[in-house]
């Protein structure tokens, strides 16, 4: 697994299953998280609201009222938790993620739990920076429909119908794959391949994306594009020949 080079999505069933994580962080948990604050978007990944944690997990067990419509994606846990760090192991494919050796005070880490309902989820994209991505879900489930390396300048929504379609079916269809992460799993995602997440139930999930060496020149051209500069010395130190 060390030598993975990812070129299509690949799902582990059952391998974080050790992990703390899965013993820690219960529902009731994040319910004692008085302090703390999540940003909560919209069905549209819009901004709507921030709210401490404890009142979003509330609203999300009793399934009542607008909070329990929106979704928590991306909260930086570890900014006032540091010690949830230990509660689970880096997949063995970004130990060696050249966005790790950088600085936080320069660069945030990638890395995220989201949190929502039934049907909460986030649309059709593909990942920051066109990095790789693994996904952990820790509670619930999570459905995704995904598409290989493809521009769709101008073909957006009609290909986000697409994907729709195959989360509706629960199939493949054509280019599209379909799969389902449950509890304990571990998906990787390559760069720049599309993909649609849906949640089944109340779900917690962990994610990161990591650069391996591989796709260094890929990434390194875009942060360059978004005016990452501060980025270039790891990138460009990483590249392969």
């Amino acid at each position: 697994m060390s030598e993975m080079i990812l070129m299509s999505p690949i799902l582990l069933k059952g391998v974080t299953l050790d992990w703390s994580a899965h013993r820690r962080w219960s529902w009731e948990f994040f319910a004692g998280m008085q302090e703390q604050k999540l940003a909560l978007s919209n069905e549209n990944g819009e901004f709507e609201v921030e709210v401490p944690v404890c009142e979003y997990i509330q609203a999300l067990k009793s399934g009542e009222g607008r909070l329990a419509n929106l979704y928590a994606s991306g909260w930086r846990f570890f900014e006032h938790n540091p010690d949830m760090l230990q509660d689970f192991n880096e997949p063995i494919p970004a130990i060696g993620d050249l966005l790790q050796g950088i600085p936080e005070k320069l660069f945030k880490p990638l890395l995220w739990i989201f949190i929502g309902a039934d049907c909460s989820g986030t649309a059709l994209h593909y990942d920051v920076l066109e990095t790789h991505a693994w996904l952990a879900v820790i509670e619930g489930k999570k459905r995704l429909a995904l598409h290989a390396p493809v521009c769709w300048d101008h073909e957006y929504e009609q290909q986000r119908a697409q994907a729709l379609q195959v989360l509706e079916t629960r199939c493949n269809q054509g280019e599209w794959c379909y799969l389902e992460v449950n509890k304990g799993d571990l998906l990787y995602i390559p760069a720049t391949w599309w993909h649609e997440v849906v949640n089944e139930g109340p779900t917690i999930s962990l994610t990161r994306n990591f650069v391996s060496p591989e796709i260094a020149r890929t990434v390194t051209s875009c942060a360059r594009a978004l005016e990452f500069h501060q980025l270039l010395p790891w990138l460009e130190g990483g590249m392969t020949s």
